[in-house]
């Protein structure tokens, strides 16, 4: 690669995204920007899967439709002990499944002309005079510019030695196949958020979302843990996921149970160093709810317009980022999502109540 390139670590929707806002405002620019995945795709990603009006807007404004399977959800029920609030709107989001979706977007970026290498993962880097030389599992690359889209275990964080606390939120899910006549879930497109745990010290909820795996009838289910509130008790995941499954009355001897983390968000968290920009997962997403998909590809737009005016400087000190991104819609949703999910999860003895009064505004009883 010649000086003056990119390097994007990481090939998910924050990283795509990252190139595809680069090839919409800069083309030149993204001629010269290489994204390696240290997996090959359709790979398994753990997630959700909710993909939210704001996720179809970015995708939108990058002229692109990704048309993968998904099971449309008009009513969001939220359970709070034995009350159920709902929120009702059509199309409110649709799940996919992630292996999926990341294939479809890579592929598009591709026929952009994205310049992507799988099975290639980020080992280390080292600053010289004009940039950095990175080391991959294949190859040295210099590049002016790395951009690190590689997750909340990210490699390229862990190597930049932030001076910060972990802000790492827990999940487990397995996706269990059912009967798509006889499951309110598809019947009614309802996707699940049961806050009742909230009792027990999770920070966060259990989910049934209704999903499509290889053309079969599934439900994605899972637990989420924000740990917004990190010096508390942690809760016990699987004792709680377990007691939740077997109140759905599935099998939990047949069921494989995946963990996998999140990052969440803090406006005092350290989003950049000099020619390193951090994006989705890497930097953080919201704990209220845990989305990460429509706020990885808002990072792409925050991050190519950084991108775009250092080169156009030759200034890869990037000090501005952080105030890009505060002020972005993105940053002013995540600020308002942190600090929703702290007043959430607070605990105490009335926490399901709690969380009940805070949601009710959103949402109507039964």
């Amino acid at each position: 690669m010649p000086d003056g390139d990119i390097l994007i670590v990481g090939g998910g929707p924050a990283g795509l995204s990252t190139w595809l806002h680069l090839h919409k405002k800069d083309p030149a620019l993204a001629a010269r920007t290489l994204l390696i995945e240290r997996a090959v795709y359709p790979r398994q990603k753990l997630c959700g899967g909710g993909v939210t009006r704001w996720t179809d807007l970015t995708l939108g404004r990058l002229r692109l439709k990704i048309d993968v399977p998904a099971v449309p959800i008009h009513t969001v029920e939220c359970r709070f002990g034995g009350d159920s609030y709902y929120f009702r709107q059509p199309n409110v989001f649709r799940v996919v499944r992630r292996h999926e979706f990341d294939h479809a977007l890579a592929q598009a970026a591709i026929k952009r002309g994205l310049q992507l290498y799988e099975n290639e993962g980020f080992d280390r880097f080292e600053r010289v005079d004009d940039g950095l030389l990175v080391q991959t599992n294949r190859r040295t690359l210099k590049v002016r510019a790395l951009v690190a889209a590689d997750g909340a275990k990210s490699s390229v964080r862990a190597k930049m030695r932030l001076a910060e606390k972990a802000r790492i939120s827990r999940l487990i899910e397995v996706v269990t196949p059912v009967d798509a006549r006889r499951c309110r879930e598809f019947t009614n497109h309802t996707a699940v958020l049961d806050f009742t745990a909230v009792a027990e010290g999770l920070q966060g909820y259990v989910w049934d979302f209704p999903c499509l795996e290889a053309g079969t009838a599934c439900l994605n289910r899972g637990v989420f843990d924000s740990r917004v509130h990190p010096d508390r008790e942690r809760a016990d995941l699987k004792a709680i996921f377990g007691q939740a499954l077997q109140q759905r009355q599935v099998d939990l001897s047949s069921q494989n149970w995946q963990g996998h983390p999140e990052r969440w968000f803090a406006e005092e968290g350290i989003f950049s160093q000099p020619n390193i920009l951090l994006v989705g997962d890497a930097a953080g997403v919201e704990p209220a709810f845990g989305e990460g998909i429509a706020q990885a590809l808002a990072y792409g737009d925050v991050a190519a317009n950084c991108l775009v005016e250092a080169f156009r400087r030759r200034d890869f000190s990037f000090v501005d980022y952080r105030s890009r991104l505060l002020a972005h819609p993105l940053g002013q949703s995540l600020k308002f999502q942190t600090q929703l999910a702290r007043k959430l999860y607070r605990g105490g003895p009335t926490a399901v109540a709690h969380c009940r009064r805070l949601l009710s505004r959103w949402l109507t009883p039964a």
